[in-house]
């Protein structure tokens, strides 16, 4: 799919000629391609399709994390994630409003295809379809995504006028039609591509877009089976290496079901920026203890070194005091530091004393960490795996399938964690489901919609606490900066609708207790 990426530019100048980026209406930004010089050919269809893919969640969505538990981010002035994290989120968070903005943008370029493609005249019909099947996936990916973060939102499926003032549709309704678009298209997308076409939406990410969006809204035997559809595909499996599988190696792999795709000269990651100090990050991402705690243990714990034994997807995934680093060198954040990585030695360092280490391919990209291409990855089988498990164990259907899914996560190679034995209860299962979702899927975007749903926002009210090391006078001291975090449950499990689309759009109206 590298030549999606191509594409995007051309067709996202099309799609966007005669109308400046920033006065797009944001609810629904209108304009389309002209109907003079578009709709012709198959090719057309393609590039107004691949100009949908553009606005793909990418690795940003990985700082979602910060407004959680498990990790912050250096404070970084008003308008940003940090205010979402500390609790001081409004309606004119610049961070909320880029966003919204760019889901609606993906919205009206989605629906610029799904509303045309019928006009091109001749062609391969088999192909025009196929493509009119991505764009309203994509569609539904967006859709998913504004609902997640807003719940009611406005339903539209036709180009509007600029002057047009929508109203939100209940998000109940606007979830119904997502599984209904999800359910229509499964069929049309192939399993599989092949060549330049790979990493296009196929009938399994569609599948499993559906159990994550049926999941989220508390439908479970519809997650339970969409989940199921996924399995019984039989092209998907876990990865053996869990730390390559989000290096270049790990990339189109058999566990990848749907990913954001980069290529060289075109798009970046720029995964680095998230990370060390001493690597050339800039601590984008600073885990807490609280992420560190989620971890079990293979065998008893070592009081002088707390990292021995852990469940190995934490050093995966987290640099930490005597982790030595691609770079050959040995991580140490300690305040006796003489490192870049001292905790809070300069405005790259981290503040809590551990750092990002998942998706840095250090022996490709380290010259250049910067201009990362691996992709990032938005749907895996894990994922896919604990989903079908999460919904029968809220189903209550307690047998042998709920942990088969969730040993064979578990028990990857690399992995190695001991199998999760039977006889458990519901709600045990259900801590054991949640605290695994936690540690596999960690910095990949999803923790803050699992909080949201699971209705555990008062847990990053908890003190936000960093490393573990020894003082000058030889004690144990736990790094603590003594920030304080608020969560509103009246309020905080959805985002504010932005200030200028309110004042712009009379008919939007704003969340609760904003």
């Amino acid at each position: 799919m590298k030549k999606i990426v191509i594409l995007f530019i051309l067709a996202s100048f099309l799609g966007l000629s005669g109308c400046d980026l920033n006065d797009e209406l944001n609810t629904v930004p209108t304009g389309a391609v002209s109907e003079l010089i578009f709709w012709q050919t198959e090719n057309d269809a393609l590039l107004a399709v691949n100009a949908a893919y553009r606005e793909l969640d990418g690795p940003g969505l990985a700082y979602l994390v910060t407004t959680t538990d498990l990790a912050m981010h250096a404070p970084s002035g008003p308008q940003t994630l940090y205010d979402i994290a500390v609790g001081t989120i409004d309606p004119t968070n610049y961070a909320i409003r880029d966003y919204w903005r760019r889901y609606w943008i993906g919205v009206r370029k989605a629906n610029d295809p799904i509303n045309n493609i019928d006009k091109i005249e001749s062609g391969d019909a088999d192909l025009l379809a196929r493509l009119k099947a991505e764009a309203r996936f994509l569609r539904a990916y967006y859709y998913t995504m504004l609902t997640t973060f807003w719940g009611d939102v406005p339903l539209v499926t036709e180009t509007l006028e600029i002057q047009d003032q929508v109203s939100r549709t209940n998000k109940t309704e606007v979830v119904d039609f997502i599984i209904d678009e999800l359910d229509a298209i499964a069929g049309t997308l192939p399993v599989s591509y092949e060549g330049d076409n790979v990493g296009r939406a196929t009938r399994g990410a569609a599948l499993a877009l559906k159990a994550r969006v049926a999941l989220y809204n508390g439908r479970y035997a519809v997650a339970r089976d969409a989940a199921k559809a996924v399995m019984d595909l039989n092209v998907y499996d876990l990865y053996p290496d869990y730390e390559r599988l989000f290096w270049y190696e790990g990339q189109s792999s058999s566990e990848v079901i749907f990913d954001h795709q980069y290529a060289v000269g075109y798009s970046y990651t720029n995964y680095i920026s998230r990370s060390a100090s001493s690597l050339g990050g800039g601590s984008g991402i600073d885990p807490l203890r609280s992420f560190l705690l989620k971890h079990e243990y293979k065998g008893a714990e070592d009081p002088e070194n707390e990292y021995t034994g852990l469940d190995p997807r934490f050093g995966y995934n987290v640099f930490y005091p005597g982790a030595e680093m691609p770079n050959g060198e040995i991580y140490d954040s300690r305040p006796s530091s003489t490192t870049d990585d001292k905790i809070g030695s300069s405005e790259f360092a981290t503040n809590y004393g551990f750092n990002v280490r998942k998706g840095i391919d250090w022996d490709i990209d380290g010259a250049n960490a910067e201009q990362s291409t691996i992709n990032f990855i938005l749907i895996r089988y894990a994922d896919v795996l604990l989903m079908f498990a999460e919904a029968k164990i809220e189903l209550n259907e307690l047998d042998e399938s709920v942990y088969s899914a969730i040993n064979q996560v578990r028990t990857r190679p690399t992995v190695e964690m001991p199998a999760i034995t039977p006889g458990k209860s519901q709600n045990e299962l259900r801590e054991i489901l949640r605290n695994e979702r936690t540690v596999e899927l960690a910095f990949e975007g999803l923790r803050l919609f699992d909080m949201n749903r699971w209705q555990i926002g008062d847990a990053k009210t908890e003190p936000a606490l960093g490393i573990r090391y020894r003082n000058e006078a030889g004690e144990w001291v736990i790094h603590n900066r003594n920030l304080l975090r608020n969560f509103r449950a009246d309020r905080d499990y959805l985002w504010p609708i932005p200030q200028e689309e309110v004042e712009v759009n009379s008919n939007i109206g704003q969340n609760p207790n904003y």
